[in-house]
């Protein structure tokens, strides 16, 4: 097993840096490239935008760039960013905090309902669950993220009130933005009021990227499970006089998790790129609203970062999938 893992990370350096390089010329294929950032800057010269230009060796030919930037990248330094002049990997670890909070809720509240949600709906096929579990995944499907996000909002915190408008925390109570060292001592003397307040701000939020991901995942348990009840062997379970209980979750649910294995291993670097769409509605100060900034604003550095941040984990979540393999079904042989 050790020697599989190694070979597989071993396979993925090679991927790595394929999409570093898709990566970086295809941001520079962007009209007017990095240095579209300074075109429209007001307030400074042409020579101060010429020493700026300079300092961060956007004069040098592009393979030259892009090997200083896959350095930076390797060592951790990960570049400066263009317009909060302030290292990128600083940035990303200020910011990361509250998407995890955010994703990690969603995340839970969609796999909770999504896996078991899919597993009955196979189970009890063309029933009234079944009926409505498919409605409701059509319906959540094709639902805009953005267009949910806004009728949850003007619903529970416009007409009826009920939730906060936007961001992680209310100011006005805690005195201080989200994990500031003023936040952080008022969050020591008032922990159970700041999770509460933390409760009440990521429910809208949570919910808008939960609904979407229910609809996807419930639908793709649904399918894998209805393959598995269907295949030989669970006919010859049940011939043995197993119950049912023991041939669907000992035998066929075993099974039916394989291929949901690896949209799990997908869907979980999500958790730290942020919903670039959901933060920007709920003013979410996470990794989503940093990257619709940076887009904003043409600031490579901090697009780079967290473009190549996904892609590590992306890939390396691969990995771990198939490693989780070996442990689902012992057939599988790492040799």
């Amino acid at each position: 097993m050790l020697g599989y893992i190694g070979r597989r990370i071993l396979q993925s350096i090679p991927t790595l840096i394929l999409i570093s390089a898709l990566l970086f010329f295809g941001m520079q294929l962007i009209p007017g490239g990095p240095l579209a950032a300074f075109a429209f800057a007001r307030g400074m010269s042409e020579a101060a935008k010429l020493a700026i230009i300079h300092q961060w060796g956007l004069d040098q030919p592009v393979q030259v760039q892009y090997f200083k930037w896959l350095q930076s990248m390797v060592t951790g330094t990960w570049g400066t960013s263009f317009f909060l002049h302030r290292p990128v990997r600083e940035v990303i670890l200020q910011k990361l905090p509250a998407t995890l909070i955010l994703m990690v809720t969603a995340y839970l509240l969609q796999q909770v309902i999504a896996l078991p949600a899919g597993i009955v709906a196979a189970i009890r096929r063309y029933s009234f669950f079944d009926q409505f579990v498919t409605f409701f995944s059509y319906v959540g499907y094709s639902m805009p993220t953005f267009w949910l996000g806004l009728m949850l909002l003007l619903i529970f915190a416009v007409f009826i009130n009920v939730l906060p408008v936007a961001g992680v925390v209310d100011i006005r109570m805690t005195g201080a933005p989200f994990l500031t060292a003023d936040y952080n001592a008022w969050f020591g003397q008032h922990p159970i009021q700041g999770l509460l307040d933390i409760a009440r701000h990521i429910i809208l939020p949570a919910t808008t990227i939960a609904i979407v991901g229910i609809a996807g995942d419930s639908r793709f348990m649904r399918a894998s499970m209805l393959d598995a009840i269907h295949q030989d062997y669970i006919r010859t379970a049940r011939a043995k006089g197993l119950s049912e209980r023991t041939v669907v979750l000992k035998h066929a649910l075993r099974n039916a998790l394989l291929p949901v294995v690896t949209n799990i291993a997908i869907e979980m670097p999500l958790l730290f790129s942020g919903a670039v769409v959901t933060e920007a509605i709920y003013s979410w100060p996470g990794m989503g609203q940093a990257f619709f900034q940076a887009l904003e604003a043409y600031d490579y550095p901090l697009l780079m970062g967290i473009l190549t941040v996904l892609a590590v984990l992306i890939v390396g979540f691969n990995v771990l999938a198939d490693v989780l393999y070996a442990y689902i079904d012992p057939r599988i042989s790492y040799a």
